[in-house]
């Protein structure tokens, strides 16, 4: 197998001592050049041409999404590192791109390798990454997220999901559209990813979209949704729901 090759751009010396030091130490992958500053960065890539980065969101001289649009056109894959800015954070998993948060250890890196030599030649990585530009560049705009499937790649706005429903590892979404999507993760997998952003676990198998509340049938412990959807309300998570329904 040829080697493929990698471009870290990091402005903490330690930092880029230990990344580079666990390149070497995976193997397969030749590392081109480093550099501390987005500019230098920049014109070393384009000369290049590297297989992939390992990129610090935040540099001295500015952060990796203004690094990134000095871009035409990406066609590198990118590790991403960040050692604060939880809304960065955020901002990865909803694109479902990997990074790593500092400090990391020797089998994160190693991992994150992994799944960089494995998707080295999917397409579908452009989605991801305008994603996560999208998400990053405006904090207040609508949120989405990316469900990945067999049959396709769905870059979805959380605010047109109605609830989500759990089938053992699977999930699959309702949108307020009444389109459904299954994706092959557990229903826990976007609890955490979600619950920030206005979603409520009121089951072990719902999780839902809390705008779209329209009543409570305390008799029947069931939550209704916009569109006349039921959902079970489990009784360890009965009081919390009131509460929230009425402090709207």
């Amino acid at each position: 197998m040829s080697a493929i090759t990698c471009f870290i751009v990091e402005d903490d010396p330690q930092a880029l001592d230990y990344a580079s030091s666990l390149i070497r130490k995976y193997g397969n992958i030749n590392i081109l050049g480093t550099s501390d500053t987005i500019k230098e960065a920049a014109v070393s890539v384009k000369k290049l041409q590297p297989d992939f980065l390992i990129l610090d969101v935040f540099l001295t001289d500015g952060n990796a999404f203004e690094f990134l649009a000095l871009f035409d056109t990406i066609d590198f894959k990118i590790i991403f590192t960040t050692s604060y800015a939880k809304y960065a954070i955020d901002a990865f998993k909803f694109s479902a791109l990997d990074y790593l948060l500092k400090p990391y250890d020797e089998q994160e890196m190693i991992t994150a390798l992994q799944k960089v030599d494995q998707d080295i030649h999917k397409e579908n990585y452009k989605l991801q990454l305008k994603t996560l530009l999208q998400n990053f560049s405006n904090q207040t705009a609508s949120k989405k997220i990316v469900l990945k499937n067999a049959d396709a790649i769905h870059i979805i706005k959380t605010e047109d999901i109605l609830f989500a429903q759990s089938d053992n590892n699977y999930t699959t979404f309702f949108l307020t559209s009444g389109k459904e999507i299954l994706v092959s993760k557990s229903l826990k997998s976007f609890e955490e990813k979600l619950s920030e952003h206005n979603f409520f676990r009121v089951h072990q198998s719902f999780l839902i979209n809390l705008t779209y509340i329209s009543s409570f049938d305390k008799r029947n412990d069931q939550i209704i949704l916009d569109q006349s959807h039921p959902i079970p309300v489990a009784q360890s998570r009965k009081q919390k729901l009131i509460t929230y329904i009425e402090n709207l």
